[in-house]
């Protein structure tokens, strides 16, 4: 099969409609079926098929088509790597990483990574979001690399910090004052938690289900600064990572006593395993890996 063909039957499935296809492709309609038709015959099965005077995929084309789709995509990207090096292109890495880390670790990492003077080209597009998310567009190939909690093993994976929790509690709070506090001290109070795709929920669930308690949640948010809004108006207490909005003066940050044990977040920098890396994410994951990475 050939680089056109596969073009070809990208643009088909998508439009569904020879002329229309042809149009677009800026071809013939007989040399589009003729490419369809010699496709179909090497890979011996049918990829469309007619309704009427509609076509649609077949179940080997619906089969076939993302398969195509990625093939596509990582050539272009391919194209982009050889833009960058050739210096027509921007060289622009795509990082991820989540809220908490977002002033503690990014701005010095910036810092560090441009005072070295072979760095000065390169670009970064930065997404913040939820580890899990990240963590996704990573695999899905929108990102280089990202920050966060999650591994898998299509997934290479350096430990970069362990995060330390608190428990963020109203100013006027019966614990406020405290050096520090103990699971117990808390377990039983209102929690605001994050939902269940984050992975400090998956961490705190699984601290309360070991100690044999079954929390009392009176709230589910998405983030982080959500959160401690929520703390602020006195609706109740949160396990969570340092943040900058810590610093409102209606919540108290206490460190929790037992956190080298369990009140402690892993974070790492994870990468696609399979997935080609250009120069410059290369160069920026070494960058990171060398300053940044701890031993497991």
């Amino acid at each position: 099969m050939t680089l056109l063909q596969l073009q070809y039957f990208q643009t088909l499935s998508q439009v569904l409609h020879y002329t229309r296809a042809a149009e677009e492709l800026h071809i013939s309609q007989p040399s589009l079926s003729y490419s369809i038709s010699e496709l179909e015959k090497e890979l011996n099965v049918k990829l469309f098929q007619k309704e009427n005077r509609k076509i649609t995929l077949t179940v080997y084309g619906q089969q076939f088509l993302p398969y195509v789709e990625k093939s596509l995509a990582l050539l272009d990207e391919g194209v982009g790597v050889l833009e960058q090096m050739a210096g027509s292109r921007p060289q622009v890495v795509q990082l991820g990483y989540f809220h908490s880390i977002s002033a503690s670790l990014i701005p010095a990492l910036m810092e560090g990574f441009y005072r070295e003077e072979d760095n000065q080209s390169i670009r970064f597009q930065f997404t913040e979001g939820p580890s899990f998310d990240i963590f996704n567009q990573v695999k899905a190939g929108q990102l280089d690399m990202a920050f966060g909690m999650h591994r898998d093993d299509w997934a290479e994976s350096a430990l970069i910090m362990r995060q330390p929790l608190y428990l963020a509690v109203p100013n006027d709070h019966p614990l406020a004052g405290r050096s520090s506090v103990t699971f117990d001290d808390f377990a039983r109070e209102k929690q605001i938690v994050l939902d269940k795709p984050s992975s400090l929920r998956t961490q705190m669930d699984r601290i309360f289900a070991q100690r044999g308690v079954i929390p009392n949640v009176v709230f589910e948010v998405r983030e982080c600064n959500a959160a401690l809004q929520y703390v602020a108006l006195k609706f109740g207490v949160s396990v969570l990572p340092q943040v900058p909005m810590m610093d409102s003066q209606r919540v108290e940050i206490i460190p929790i006593s037992d956190q080298d044990r369990e009140f402690v977040r892993t974070v790492y920098l994870s990468w696609a395993r399979a997935r080609p890396m250009s120069p410059a994410a290369r160069t920026v994951r070494d960058f990171i890996v060398e300053h940044y990475a701890t031993p497991n």
